[in-house]
């Protein structure tokens, strides 16, 4: 652990600098013995984590690289914040901004429309499996043919008859997001809930969060037409791709 610890602190030394540094200021800013500064600088540079110009150091592109396809949630959160808003308020319904958390997405932000009366639970802070949610599945778009597979052969809860939990399911959930640039889910975590979901991309082109806005299946999409919510959900997540890649 002591070991973690000081390499992250001489990765922070470098990130808090302005120019590259040699090993006596890198020491110095870590709080670390130069001779084991210097160790862990030789591991990283062998690792392309730090560069070396002269005698000089500095963040490398392996870090770059590592941190590229991916956008922090607190930043994903404050872009993508207004488009959940305007959502919410054009649709009448639930918008979310729902991102990836180990085996399950996670709720990070919710906006609320202001004029409706009768409003669907609000699942900010909450988890759910990634079959559950129309965001879920979209997320999944960046899995392997064969991740999803193993996921069907797991055995995911039905939570509805029309959940989708096998194989054949799943790709053709695929195959709607492929086509139309998103994903509804009807009735399929909750019998009175209808959603859809479409993905937000990083600056390498992979999905870094997903917006997700669902209601009342009485009411959603009630007389609208699907795919005239799906270009609304669809343009409001390129536009944060946009911001987040720009």
């Amino acid at each position: 652990m002591q070991s973690v610890e000081r390499t992250f602190a001489i990765l922070r030394s470098l990130a808090h600098g302005q120019e590259r540094a040699g090993i006596s200021q890198i020491a110095r800013r870590a709080n670390l013995p130069q001779t084991t500064t210097s160790r862990i600088l030789e591991s990283l540079e062998a690792l392309g984590m730090v560069e070396r110009l002269g005698e000089r150091y500095g963040l490398g592109s392996g870090l770059a690289a590592l941190t590229a396809s991916t956008a922090p949630v607190g930043s994903l959160r404050e872009l993508a914040r207004p488009e959940l808003a305007e959502l919410a308020d054009l649709l009448g319904e639930n918008a979310s901004l729902v991102v990836d958390d180990g085996d399950e997405v996670l709720y990070v932000e919710t906006a609320t429309p202001s004029e409706v009366q009768v409003q669907v639970q609000d699942w900010t802070g909450e988890r759910l499996p990634y079959h559950a949610a129309a965001a879920g599945l979209a997320l999944m778009s960046a899995w392997s043919d064969l991740e999803r597979e193993h996921f069907a052969v797991a055995g995911p809860i039905a939570f509805t008859p029309f959940t989708a939990t096998s194989p054949d399911s799943l790709t053709a959930k695929m195959e709607e997001l492929k086509a139309t640039g998103a994903i509804w889910t009807l009735q399929e975590f909750a019998e009175d809930v209808n959603g859809v979901g479409a993905v937000i991309k990083g600056p390498s082109g992979t999905p870094v969060g997903a917006i997700n806005v669902y209601g009342p299946t009485y009411r959603f999409p009630g007389n609208r037409p699907r795919d005239e919510i799906t270009e609304a959900v669809t343009d409001a997540c390129q536009r944060v791709t946009v911001r987040l890649t720009s």
